[in-house]
Parts: structure tokens; sequence; C-alpha cells
């Protein structure tokens, strides 16, 4: 085998809007995930990893550059990178590796260059869906239609959709035979690319659409769990409760996408026994995938990574989906599975983990030097479970946010700031895992909030792309009382 050859392949495998909990391996009482389950035996599974930000488009730029979405300035789903920008893949590429993007990208505009030799798009917002392979191409040239997810997705179809959608809220198996879905062709284009092997390592990016919004896994998934057995709807006066839910005249943050004020338990019931459903659909094509890479012999010479873009409510303050985007653990935390080369073994990490860690841990895998410009923190010492004080042991705090909201997670508390109105929230998460009772209130919680709140602003600054250009800013910053002196 050549030298070049030696480098470990990398499979990052990401699915949409996963929650952190969704795994039987983490003991969720409800979802099975055999394959992943066998994949974490394989590696580490991190039980503290988040999103930088909890929206697809900014959260996939994030894995890309490394950096915080307020860096590279990528904050809404039409957004991308700056041209020429960096990415993982156009680092390991020009170190000698194949490079290719599978499925839901949410890049803009679709095709766009960041170092991806080979792309095979199946997009689902915006207008992506036109151009892409599986949906222009590959259903188009069987006479097929995915209706559901037009009518979720698509403004001037969703206008036109029946009663039945909203009245499921886009709760009901997919028109398309299980071969066509989307999960299944995803799996079909990476497999067949991995089979295309030649003298160079390589670097796959396999994204699902799935489980995202419609809650639509085809026959017969669509069976593969009781709405019986679903645990009760949260309490959905948790949310009104919250100031960052109600925040800018909100009146109610169950009026979003669709609206949950009319979800019963029964409907919840059935969103979510599709939604876990769409999960061991993934699980099973994972399983796959690996399946492939052992029958080629490059199973233990590949770093698998498993991820999510962000989270959803499911449930939680009596919500589904992820509006409003507030950092909250349901959709800031998401799950994390690493194994290959160099990982320790059935390892369990409670270590505070980004998303913006994925690209130094696979470069240094890769054996590319980190450039400067990234934000996040090798994992290797987690995965390899060395001693000492490695980088990334040493992070006392992980931070995500939105345009407007900041949070940031030390081991034991979430502090949640939105800085144009200056509303605090403040949870103790070893005593309320849930972030249901806020604390900021509290009088003696003070001085805590006002520590997490320069974490944030230290945060802020000390990530900017360009902070060395912005001393007006900065003493804009410091004249309104934002960062200490």
């Amino acid at each position: 085998m050549a030298a070049a050859q030696q480098r470990p392949n990398i499979l990052l495998i990401t699915a949409d809007q996963m929650r952190h909990d969704c795994l039987s391996v983490g003991g969720h009482p409800v979802v099975r995930t055999p394959h992943l389950d066998a994949l974490a035996a394989r590696g580490v599974r991190f039980t503290n990893a988040y999103t930088p930000y909890p929206v697809c488009a900014p959260a996939r730029m994030s894995i890309l550059s490394g950096q915080f979405a307020h860096a590279h300035g990528a904050t809404g789903n039409q957004a991308m990178l700056p041209p020429g920008q960096p990415t993982i893949a156009s680092l390991v590429h020009a170190a000698g590796y194949r490079t290719a993007a599978i499925g839901k990208m949410h890049f803009w505009p679709p095709y766009a260059e960041v170092g991806f030799e080979h792309m095979r798009l199946a997009e689902q917002n915006g207008s992506g869906w036109k151009v892409d392979d599986y949906h222009s191409d590959y259903l188009a040239e069987r006479g097929l239609l995915d209706q559901w997810d037009l009518w979720d997705q698509q403004r001037p179809y969703r206008d036109q959709a029946p009663p039945e959608y909203w009245e499921s809220f886009g709760a009901r198996a997919s028109t398309l035979p299980e071969e066509h879905y989307s999960t299944t062709w995803i799996t079909d284009e990476t497999i067949a690319w991995l089979r295309q092997a030649d003298s160079r390592p390589f670097f796959a990016w396999a994204s699902f659409i799935k489980p995202h919004h419609p809650f639509d896994p085809p026959h017969p998934w669509d069976e593969l769990y009781d709405p019986a057995a679903i645990p009760p709807l949260g309490d959905p006066t948790e949310a009104l409760a919250k100031p960052l839910m109600t925040a800018g005249g909100r009146r109610d943050p169950r009026g979003g996408y669709f609206d949950l004020r009319n979800l019963s338990q029964q409907a919840f019931a059935r969103v979510a026994a599709l939604y876990y459903a769409a999960i061991s659909h993934i699980d099973h094509h994972v399983g796959r995938m690996l399946d492939v890479l052992r029958e080629l012999g490059q199973l233990d010479n590949t770093l698998v990574i498993f991820t999510s873009d962000h989270g959803d409510y499911m449930g939680d303050y009596g919500l589904i989906l992820k509006t409003p985007s507030v950092p909250y653990d349901a959709l800031a935390k998401v799950p994390l599975i690493i194994s290959g080369p160099g990982c320790r073994r059935g390892a369990t990490s409670e270590v505070l983990t980004s998303l913006v860690d994925l690209l130094p841990t696979a470069a240094t895998q890769a054996g590319v030097p980190v450039p400067k410009f990234v934000q996040g923190c090798d994992l290797q010492p987690v995965l390899a479970g060395a001693a000492g004080p490695a980088p990334v042991h040493r992070r006392a705090a992980v931070f995500s946010e939105t345009r407007e909201i900041k949070a940031v997670r030390t081991d034991q508390h979430k502090y949640l700031y939105h800085r144009r109105l200056g509303i605090e929230e403040l949870y103790d998460l070893a005593a309320d895992p849930g972030e249901r009772r806020n604390l900021a209130t509290d009088p003696a919680s003070a001085p805590l909030c006002a520590d997490m709140r320069h974490r944030l602003l230290d945060w802020m600054i000390d990530t900017e792309w360009e902070r060395q250009t912005h001393s007006g800013r900065y003493r804009d910053l410091v004249d309104r009382g934002w960062i200490r002196v």
C-alpha cells in the first residue's frame, strides 16, 4: 500500500434535526439505534456535544470552517462562507485526499466550490431541490414526486397543502417507496462512491435530510413505533414562562411553523413515533455504510463521525420542531460519536464539545496543519484517552448562538443572553437538566449571571474573524458596558 493510503479515511455522517438523546445506547426509552450503538462501542460517545448555531446552514458552515457563525458570517439558511474560505474539505483535498459531499449540504449556491471534487446533492429548503441530483434528476426521471416534502418546505406548495398536512403537523408515511426515499438514495450514492477506491485516502460527508420535518418515513418504517408508547407531551405553560421564548413581543411561542396551540397528545404521539422511525431508518442505512467499509477492509482505517446539525424540541415545553430557535439543550445539544484509528472503544466522554471541533480533529488525523483561524479544539486527546493538560481538557465552557441570543454552558450552568433586549436566563443543569427553572431573576444569582455574561462577551471578542481591525467596535462595547476593562 502506498504511503498516502496509510493516512486514515474520514467519513462524516450527519443527520438533520436529530436530538442528542435519541440513541438507544444513551438510554432513550423508545427509539432503537443498534448500528449507532455498535459504532459507539467501537469509539467514543460524547454526551455534552453542542452545535455552534441551532439552525441548519450556519451549523454546517461551522463544521466546514471550524469557526463560530459570528466569525464566518453565515448566519442564515441562504448564507454561505466567504469565497475562498478554507474548509476541512479543501484542506484535506489539497493534502491528497479524494473528497465527496453527498446529500443535504445547504450550500448557496447549491454546488458552491468548497473543496469537494464529487458532489451528489439532495436538498430540501430553498430552491436547491430544483437543480439537485436527487429531485431534479433521480426522482424526475422515474416520474416520482416527494409531494409531502414540497408541501412542507416550499412556500408556493405549502400554501396549497391540504388539511391533512396541517391537521397531522406534517406527520404521515411518505408517498415514495423506501427504495427511492432520500435516506436510501443518499446511502446508495455514498456506498457507490466508497466502492470507487483509488490510491488516495478519502474524506466523505454523507448528510441525511432526516429526521427533519416533514415526519414522513417510508413504509414499513412508519409502523415501527406504536404512538401509544410515546411519553407524554411536555407542559406548554413552560414555554410561555420563558422570557426568551416570548421576547420581541411574541405572544405565544407555539404559533410558529405549525400552530401548536392545537397540538394534542394524540397528534404529538404520532409525530414523535414517525420522528423516531426516521432516526431508526437512518440508523439502518448507517449500518449499510459501515458494512461496506468492513467489506472493503477500510473500517479500522476510517475515522467515522456521526452527529447532527441541531436538535428538535420534540415535546419539550409543549413544542415540536426548532422554532423559536433558542439554544436550549433540546436544540443546541447534539449526538456525537467518533470511532476509528486511535480511538478508545466503548468510551463515554462528558467533555464539553462543539461541532467546531470536528475540523481540527479531522485535520490532525489527516496529518494536515490546523489553520490559525480555526476556533475549535482537537479532540484526539479525548479520543485516545490521553492524560494531562490537553487543550480540550481545559475547556471551561462551550458556546452556542443565534443572531440575537448567545448562550454559554459550563459543567454545571447554562446562561442565555438576548444581546439587544438584555434578557437573561440562567439554569443549574445539575439540579434542572430540563432548563425549566430560570434563576436569573434571583438576586443571589446576580454574581453568577455577571460572570457568565462576561464569558460570553470575552468569547465574542476572542473569536471575531478580524478582531484586530475592530478597535472602534471594541471601544463601543466597552462604552455600553458589555466588556470589562
